[in-house]
């Protein structure tokens, strides 16, 4: 193969990939004909091949931003080979060229100096950082080619920013997304639902639930049944008093952000404006709906109102919007007496109708009404009358 860098007193090459973990002899022809060896003369080869290490587990796997001290992590694994100067494997010892680059991009790469203790452990230091993170962790034992296994160190220091939803199911049905920054997984994230008022317990002690870490941004976590959470100290529930929503991911240390869920009633649907619609259309649906018994103020500010149409295993969910009908120049959702959704472009296997089961969500997740609609088949114009104008 032909010289990557040709220069009057050195050549480079890019080395080719070979099969396996073996001895190689590099020769070099200036006529490709000729071939003369470059090695040392007392070695039987002049390149090895190593076999590509991989990273296996990266133990801990987290750490906090403002840990104090030194904090090593351990590489388990397979394949940290080191080598001398005269290509000799080294047993122990220190191992020149092993490195351990911290980082999700290259203009970020943070790099530090891994310590060989045999071919399936290398410990290393972990650098400095200032914000909360999950970053990969990789590994070269030549100072050139790192590892590519995806494994990751998370810096963290958990911050709520945002729950969806906000409106909270009364039977404790609700999953939340709760999203911040500085979420790592270690297997030990809990939510805390708490009043700022005045203390709420829920069976006696803190109303907490485990929750599972979906991303460095989110974690998600049941919610508690709405009799279940009582002010301390007197037999009575929360209500539609707000809670707020923190998280830990270690311990019981947990965020003290302004995140507020509400419990909501369920509305009572009354009927649809239409209740078939041709199946390549989409309908305007309008579905006169009671929310009495809601703080209309706080039910328009944080609903996510969806409509679900189900017929056997083919579900679909549209978009709604709380509104108020019939309409008016004034939008006004404090007043709303219906919600309004459209039907989705629905799939026939036939010609034939099909009935489906139409509910509908306040907060994109839990579905009342079981109400019956119809796709018929799908509309085709074949001609418009008249065909001109003036």
């Amino acid at each position: 193969m032909a010289a990557d860098q040709l220069q009057v007193d050195s050549l480079a090459w890019t080395t080719p990939a070979v099969r396996a973990a073996q001895a190689a002899m590099l020769q070099v022809s200036l006529n490709d004909q000729d071939w003369v060896d470059v090695k040392d003369p007392a070695a039987d080869s002049s390149f090895q091949y190593y076999a590509s290490p991989h990273i296996t587990t990266v133990t801990p796997s987290y750490g906090h931003v403002k840990a104090k001290g030194v904090v090593t992590v351990e590489l388990a694994g397979s394949g940290f080979e080191c080598y001398d100067e005269d290509n000799k494997k080294v047993d122990s010892g220190p191992c020149a060229d092993l490195r351990c680059r911290f980082g999700n991009h290259p203009d970020q790469y943070i790099y530090a100096k891994g310590d060989f203790v045999s071919s399936e452990l290398v410990r290393c230091k972990v650098p400095q950082y200032t914000k909360p993170d999950v970053l990969k962790v990789e590994l070269t034992t030549n100072g050139e080619s790192y590892t590519s296994d995806n494994k990751t160190y998370g810096f963290f220091d958990p911050f709520v920013l945002d729950a969806t939803p906000r409106l909270i199911a009364t039977d404790g049905s609700t999953q939340v997304a709760i999203k911040g920054i500085g979420f790592v997984d270690s297997g030990q994230a809990k939510a805390l639902y708490s009043n700022r008022s005045s203390a709420v317990v829920c069976s006696g002690s803190q109303c907490v639930k485990a929750a599972v870490f979906k991303d460095k941004h989110t974690l998600v976590a049941p919610t508690f049944a709405q009799a279940d959470v009582k002010y301390q100290g007197k037999d009575k529930s929360v209500l539609w008093d707000p809670l707020y929503i923190d998280a830990t991911v270690i311990g019981d240390e947990f965020t003290e952000n302004e995140v507020e869920l509400f419990y909501y009633k369920d509305p009572v649907l009354k009927a649809a404006n239409i209740v078939e619609a041709p199946s390549n259309v989409q309908a305007q649906l309008l579905i006169a709906t009671d929310f009495q018994g809601n703080n209309m103020p706080r039910l328009s500010r944080y609903a996510t109102p969806t409509c679900r149409f189900t017929a056997g295993s083919k579900v679909q969910i549209t978009d709604g919007q709380m509104i108020s009908y019939p309409f008016s120049g004034a939008h006004d959702a404090t007043n709303a007496n219906s919600i309004h959704c459209k039907s989705p472009r629905w799939h026939l296997d036939g010609d034939e109708p099909e009935k489906a089961v139409l509910d509908v969500s306040v907060n994109g997740q839990n579905y009342i009404g079981s109400l019956e609609f119809t796709f018929l088949r799908a509309l085709k114009i074949h001609r418009d009358v008249p065909m001109a104008g003036p």
